[in-house]
């Protein structure tokens, strides 16, 4: 019978490999987040950015990034090197702030508004795993669509950059958003009177159509039971929300639904009474 020889010189041997990897990876994001990271730079390219706390996705290929937007940025915005990830399954990242907020337009119901908001943007590369491991050749694809400097005032002094200001809020900008606001309120406690309206109106012809047998009866309180402790929904879930039964019980499948309707009707009107807003400008 031939003898097995041991295996674990052989596990140890792939462990090694592994923590390797992972070392030689993160030392290649490391040296790309201390060349780059804190640096500031200009586009070569257009971008999409939602302008919010978020870094909006673009995807990059050679010098052109694209991204769902909504706002579009043109090429040789003036941004900063906030952060650098790269990792060998992970993709190569850069997320960059741009330096110049953008006047975002606002449409609702009858009102136009506007307003200043910073952009980020999040530029993901499409590049080999063999470009992410090695430092020199993922930092050449960041500066294929970067122009990278070692200051903002050295950037700004840059050709590239295509010197974009923010434009200014119309002058009646302050009073508009005063009015929408009374307006908002206004149409969030319709929107909550009518949910209000029709979860009563639920429970009242639930009510209208009560049995008098002993197992209806029995099995609607244990519906009002099951569900009468059941937690109050926020103001937006309460808006939405609509009835399902829990579980089962009693002898009567009906009373016992319908007991649970009750329950989740007075649950959620007792969340709607505390939803309304003030509506005084």
């Amino acid at each position: 019978m031939p003898r097995l020889r041991p295996r674990l010189p052989l596990l140890a041997l792939a462990a090694s490999l592994t923590l390797s990897a992972g070392a030689r990876a993160a030392d290649t994001e490391d040296l790309l987040r201390s060349h780059l990271r804190g640096r500031w730079a200009i586009l070569r390219s257009p971008v999409a950015s939602e302008c919010s706390d978020h870094y909006s996705d673009n995807d990059v290929a050679g010098r052109f990034a694209s991204g769902p937007g909504p706002v579009s940025l043109p090429v040789g915005e003036l941004v900063s090197i906030d952060n650098v990830h790269a990792g060998w399954t992970s993709g190569l990242d850069v997320n960059l702030g741009l330096a110049v907020p953008y006047r975002v337009r606002i449409v609702d119901g009858p009102y136009t508004l506007y307003e200043i908001r910073s952009c980020r943007v999040q530029l993901n590369f499409d590049v080999s795993r063999e470009v992410r491991k090695d430092a020199a050749r993922a930092e050449a694809a960041v500066l294929e669509i970067l122009e990278v400097h070692d200051s903002e005032s050295e950037a700004r002094a840059s050709g590239l950059w295509n010197r974009r200001q923010t434009e200014a809020l119309p002058a009646d900008s302050a009073a508009t958003w005063a009015e929408y606001r009374v307006w908002k309120a206004a149409q969030v406690n319709v929107a909550f009177r009518r949910k209000l309206e029709d979860v009563l109106a639920d429970a009242q012809a639930t009510l209208r159509s009560l049995q008098d047998g002993p197992e209806y009866l029995e099995s609607f309180a244990l519906g009002v039971e099951a569900r009468r402790n059941d937690s109050a929904p926020s103001c937006e879930s309460a808006l939405s929300s609509s009835f399902y039964v829990s579980g089962s019980g009693g002898k009567n499948k009906r009373g016992f639904e319908d007991g649970q309707r009750v329950a989740w009707a007075t649950n959620v009107a007792r969340a709607l009474q505390g939803c309304f807003v003030d509506v005084a400008p």
